[in-house]
């Protein structure tokens, strides 16, 4: 009997992640067994109007517990029709003190997008702000702290930056995406991963 999908995020190329298959090279979230290739998801658009992109993600099932996982890509967060860079600058302009208006003029998005994304962050705020904080120092041993940058909403934005370059990411909000399963800004129990159970 198959148990319930999750998600785990993957490299944007997808011969990475059919070689990943292949080899065994992805671990189950659930059990920590060997994720192998089980057909795909449905496909979906990830961006708008130019920018818009068709994505049609991997799923995979796990050969010790048969969890089954969609391998999302991390352009994406999981149930956001924008892609994880144009949702990431959205965040930074409202942690630089840009009033919505201005971030939905910016971005030229539906104000109700832009306030879905940050209502959920100032709810996460918290959270993200440990979580990636953990990344961080995980990361890069001469870390001792991350200084508090004014409001919970900056000090999340913040210790994603600082762990993505401690990680040596080029993208902060690929990275972002990466550490949380697509789960940055999902309206889910689930926690994020663990950086030490990676």
């Amino acid at each position: 009997m198959l148990r319930g999908a999750a998600m785990v995020t993957v490299s944007l190329d997808v011969s990475v992640v059919e070689s990943q298959l292949a080899g065994g090279g992805l671990a189950c979230p659930s059990c920590s067994g060997v994720l192998g290739p089980w057909g795909w998801a449905r496909e979906r658009v990830v961006g708008r109007a130019w920018a818009a992109r068709r994505v049609r993600p991997r799923r995979s099932r796990c050969r010790s517990c048969a969890a089954t996982h969609v391998l999302l890509p991390a352009l994406m967060l999981l149930r956001r029709a924008d892609g994880a860079e144009v949702i990431g600058r959205g965040l930074e302009l409202c942690a630089r003190g840009w009033s919505r208006r201005r971030i939905v003029r910016e971005l030229g998005l539906p104000r109700s997008t832009v306030r879905g994304w940050l209502s959920r962050l100032a709810e996460v705020a918290d959270t993200i702000r440990a979580h990636f904080t953990r990344w961080a120092l995980w990361l890069d041993a001469g870390l001792s702290r991350i200084e508090p940058s004014g409001s919970p909403l900056s000090d999340a934005v913040t210790a994603i930056a600082v762990a993505a370059r401690a990680a040596g990411s080029g993208s902060p909000w690929m990275f972002a995406s990466a550490a949380t399963d697509g789960q940055l800004l999902s309206n889910t129990s689930s926690p994020f991963p663990a950086p030490w159970a990676r």
